[in-house]
């Protein structure tokens, strides 16, 4: 038993180091992008050699796509894996607000977006199958809406229209953050949202998105998974 505790330390601090390491590389990557950010830079904010990074991760690709890992599995966690339909609009608003108060990722996914368009970019086919699967999810969600009598019926081109212009909305919305810090994202989001699902719903459905903010736009129920997040 002594010699279990004592193996768990040392693994441990590894994880712990290695995720240290990550949030810090967000960070760097975010705002120097992948070819101007360096293991130096990331060493330094962290407090350790470049030599031990390149121990823990292999080489400076090997530590972005550990990042972008760490970003897509933290989006989904705020989305909810397994939310369809309205929820899953529901999920995007909890996101949005996830990045106002997690800009590092935000700023992460921005420069990432742009700098990967170029076959070279070691997060290009990442990025890539990342939009395939966000299109896909919107197209889903679309169908679900409908399914679930929530919306009208549409047909093809008009669900792919709509999972484009969806996907579109967020990342120019983003940008418009990014750009000008004073832009409330969440609020204008929320609007975009309640009038997309009045202008597709079903007769009388009676679908509620706005309710997740107050006035200020802040997050007042996050649909009970991140109301408490804060700054």
């Amino acid at each position: 038993m002594v010699k279990e505790r004592h193996a768990r330390g040392p693994y441990k601090r590894g994880i712990e180091r290695r995720r240290e390491i990550v949030a810090v590389a967000t960070e760097v990557f975010g705002e120097h992008g992948f070819k101007g950010g360096t293991l130096h830079q990331v060493a330094e904010r962290v407090g350790v050699s470049a030599g031990g990074i390149l121990k823990l991760f292999g080489d400076k690709e090997q530590l972005l796509i550990a990042v972008l890992q760490n970003w897509d599995d933290a989006t989904a966690e705020v989305v909810g894996p397994e939310s369809r339909g309205i929820a899953l609009l529901r999920g995007y608003l909890d996101l949005m607000s996830y990045h106002v108060r997690h800009k590092g990722l935000l700023e992460l996914y921005a420069t990432m977006a742009t700098e990967a368009s170029s076959l070279e970019h070691p997060a290009h086919e990442f990025m890539c199958e990342r939009y395939r699967r966000v299109l896909e999810n919107n197209r889903q969600l679309f169908r679900d809406a409908i399914a679930s009598g929530d919306f009208a019926g549409m047909t093809v081109d008009e669900i792919r229209f709509e999972a484009e212009w969806l996907l579109a909305a967020m990342d120019g919305l983003e940008i418009q953050y990014l750009l000008n810090p004073r832009f409330d994202l969440e609020r204008s989001f929320s609007e975009y949202v309640q009038r997309l699902a009045t202008r597709l719903k079903a007769g009388d459905a009676d679908i509620a998105l706005t309710g997740l903010y107050d006035l200020e736009g802040l997050l007042v129920t996050g649909g009970g998974r991140y109301g408490a997040i804060r700054g």
